[in-house]
C-alpha cells in the first residue's frame, strides 16, 4: 500500500511540473527598427513628355478589286489565311473578256491580210508610175490606203493588250506576303469596278498613327525616337517618327504623326489603341521647378501615387507618406520620373520600401546606402 501511495504522489508532482513548464518564461520583445536605403532628390533636368493615344496600323494593306462588272465565281481564301505573293485569291467571270479577246485576234488576222495586200498593191503601182504608165494620184492613193490599214492593225493590237490586261483582273492574286483580313463579297455575287473583294495586310512591320495638333507636330522632326506603351504593365517599345501626315478627314484641323515600330510584339495587332510618349517642349521651361524621383521609390495605392520621405528628428529618423503628382516620363527609359507636386529638392526618399513600412514609423538609415537621385 505504501508503494502505491508513493507512486501516486510522484505522478502528481510530475503533472504539476509539466503544467508550470508551459507558461511563458519571458515577455515578448519589440521588433528592431528596420533599415532603409535612401536617395537625395535633385531638380529635374530631363525632357518632358506628353502621353497621346495612337492606333496601330499594318505596314502594308491592300483592298483588291476588279476593273469591270461581272459575277464573282470563286473566293479561294478565308479571313486569317496566310498567303504569299502570287497566290490566287478570287476569280471573276471572264467570258465577256475572253470573247472580246477572240474577236480582237480575228480582227488582227484580217487586218494583217489587208495590210499585206495593200503593201503589194502599193509596190506594184510604184513600178507602173516609174515606167510612166499610170498617173501619180493612183500611186499616192495606194500608199494612203496602206498606211491607214497599218494604223488599224496597230489599234487592234493595242485593243488586244487592253483586253488581256482586263483578263488579268478576273484573277485576283496576292501582291505581297501577308494575311487575309476580310472577304466582303461571297462567290456568286455580281460585282462592279472598284468594289473590294479581298482585303489583306502585311504585319511583318507595324506603324502607329497619332493625331496631334499642328503646334505639337511643328516641334517634331522626322527620324526622332519615340516610345509606344502597351499592355497593363506599361511595356515600352521603341518607335521612330517617319512622317507628319495632314489630317484630310472632314472638319480635320490637326495632323497625324506616323511612327514605325522598331520591334514587333505579340500583344500588338492592327486597330489596337496604344499610348505614345511625345516630347512636350512647350512645358520644358516649367520643368525647372520639378524634382526627379527614382522609380524604385515610387508607391502606388489604388489611384494614388506617393513615396516615403525620411524626416530627421532630434533622436531618430521617421518616414512620412507623401502623395505626389507626376508628369509623363521622357520617351527614353530613364530611371527618374518627373514630379510636379509634393516633393522638393533635397528631400530624402526610401528606395524599394518594404510593404510593412508605415507612415510615422521610425527607421534606421543604412550608412552606405544613401545616394543622390540621378547618379
Amino acid at each position: 500500500m505504501k508503494i502505491l501511495f508513493l507512486t501516486f504522489i510522484l505522478a502528481a508532482l510530475l503533472l504539476l511540473t509539466a503544467c508550470f513548464s508551459d507558461a511563458p518564461s519571458s515577455k515578448e520583445t519589440d521588433s528592431d527598427t528596420p533599415n532603409v536605403t535612401v536617395a537625395d532628390l535633385k531638380g529635374w533636368q530631363g525632357e518632358v513628355s506628353q502621353k497621346l493615344p495612337g492606333v496601330v496600323r499594318p505596314g502594308k494593306r491592300a483592298a483588291l478589286s476588279t476593273r469591270f462588272a461581272g459575277t464573282l465565281l470563286t473566293v479561294e481564301v478565308e479571313p486569317g489565311d496566310r498567303v504569299t505573293s502570287g497566290d490566287l485569291l478570287a476569280s471573276v467571270d471572264a467570258r465577256e473578256v475572253t470573247a472580246a479577246i477572240a474577236a480582237t485576234r480575228s480582227k488582227i488576222n484580217a487586218t494583217q491580210a489587208s495590210v499585206e495586200q495593200a503593201r503589194l498593191e502599193s509596190q506594184r503601182l510604184e513600178r507602173l508610175y516609174a515606167e510612166d504608165l499610170i498617173a501619180r494620184v493612183r500611186m499616192e492613193r495606194a500608199q494612203v490606203k496602206y498606211e491607214e490599214l497599218q494604223a488599224q492593225l496597230q489599234a487592234a493590237k493595242s485593243e488586244l493588250e487592253t483586253q488581256q490586261a482586263n483578263l488579268s483582273y478576273t484573277r485576283l492574286t496576292a501582291p505581297f506576303n501577308g494575311r487575309v483580313t476580310e472577304t466582303p463579297v461571297d462567290a456568286g455575287s455580281f460585282v462592279g469596278p472598284g468594289q473590294p473583294l479581298v482585303i489583306m495586310e502585311s504585319r511583318g512591320q507595324l506603324r502607329v498613327d497619332v493625331p496631334v495638333s499642328s503646334q505639337v507636330a511643328s516641334r517634331l522632326r522626322s527620324g526622332e525616337p519615340l516610345s509606344v506603351i502597351i499592355g497593363p504593365e506599361g511595356k515600352r517599345l521603341p518607335a521612330t517618327l517617319t512622317s507628319v501626315v495632314p489630317a484630310l478627314g472632314e472638319e480635320a484641323t490637326g495632323q497625324r504623326l506616323r511612327l514605325r515600330l522598331e520591334a514587333a510584339d505579340d500583344l500588338l495587332s492592327p486597330g489596337q489603341v496604344v499610348s505614345v510618349l511625345v516630347p512636350d517642349r512647350a512645358q520644358q521651361t516649367q520643368s525647372s521647378q520639378w524634382v526627379g524621383l527614382p522609380r524604385a521609390a515610387l508607391l502606388r495605392r489604388g489611384q494614388l501615387t506617393g513615396t516615403l520621405v525620411v524626416e530627421q528628428n532630434s533622436s531618430s529618423s521617421v518616414v512620412r507618406l507623401e502623395w505626389i503628382k507626376l508628369a509623363n516620363p521622357p520617351a527614353n527609359d530613364s530611371e527618374l520620373i518627373p514630379v510636379t507636386q509634393g516633393l522638393a529638392v533635397g528631400d530624402r526618399v526610401v528606395l524599394n520600401p518594404s510593404p510593412r513600412l508605415e507612415d510615422g514609423q521610425a527607421v534606421t538609415i543604412k550608412p552606405s546606402g544613401s545616394q543622390h537621385a540621378g547618379e
